[in-house]
């Protein structure tokens, strides 16, 4: 699904007629535009109509860039048991459910009611559903169901972190004690720095040896457009793999 060109993409320029047709009242309202301008089956259609969407209406979705990035980790990763935690409107768990191998699967977690039924509906209308399952509840609270519909024992292969930042560090600490992190698990987080993960980074850091990490530049997603003294802030994806090994002090 990822692309790449030479050639540096068009300034994206604001139709003001836009926000007297469509509305952003509400997470749902993104649906009736999705339907309105890509067809039902063509996920990568999904994904450029919430593109455009978050234009008018920035939103705290991963963007066109780091889904890119996610996308390429997921095909190189090549996860039969998947894991995301913080789905918000279904945005990357279609870019995941993309990449993904035959037969595999991403299970979701999303702590609010209404992003999960908008998540639902999007990855339903993108295709995807079946390689998709979204469950709602705080992360730390459904990790034993996760664990159960991947089966006991057995840990994932790629866990997407992208919910409350302050939860990054204890809920993996939580999927480590339940198992689901075993040696070769690849944990993906996002915004890691900007807005930050406290103490995230500096426990799956590479010299700890718990896991090997990698940064992956990326500019973050959610522009303030209303706001004139906004200035765009860096950000990167962490990519951890499990070493088995027990962290150094």
């Amino acid at each position: 699904v990822e692309t790449t060109s030479s050639i540096p993409p068009t300034p994206f320029v604001r139709d003001p007629s836009f926000y007297g047709e469509w509305s952003y009242a509400q997470p749902s309202d993104i649906i009736p535009f999705v339907r309105a301008t890509a067809a039902e089956g063509d996920a990568v259609g999904v994904l450029r109509a919430m593109d455009t969407f978050g234009q008018y209406y920035p939103m705290y979705k991963l963007g066109d860039e780091k889904g890119r990035i996610l996308a390429r980790m997921v095909r190189d990763r090549a996860p039969v048991h998947a894991v995301e935690v913080g789905t918000f409107l279904g945005y990357s768990a279609i870019w995941t459910a993309l990449n993904l191998p035959p037969g595999s699967g991403l299970i979701c977690v999303e702590f609010e009611p209404r992003h999960v039924e908008v998540a639902r509906a999007l990855t339903t209308y993108a295709g995807v559903s079946d390689r998709v399952q979204i469950l709602q509840g705080a992360g730390a609270a459904r990790i034993p169901d996760v664990v159960k519909l991947i089966g006991p024992g057995t840990p994932a292969d790629m866990i997407f972190l992208d919910h409350c930042k302050e939860c990054y560090l204890p809920d993996l600490r939580a999927m480590e004690a339940a198992g689901l992190v075993g040696k070769g698990t690849v944990v993906v987080a996002d915004n890691v720095v900007y807005p930050g993960a406290p103490g995230f980074l500096e426990y799956v850091d590479t010299s700890r040896g718990a896991y090997t990490t990698t940064l992956f530049d990326a500019a973050f997603e959610y522009d303030q457009v209303w706001n004139k003294e906004w200035v765009p802030q860096k950000d990167a994806l962490s990519f951890s793999t499990c070493t088995g090994r027990a962290a150094q002090v």
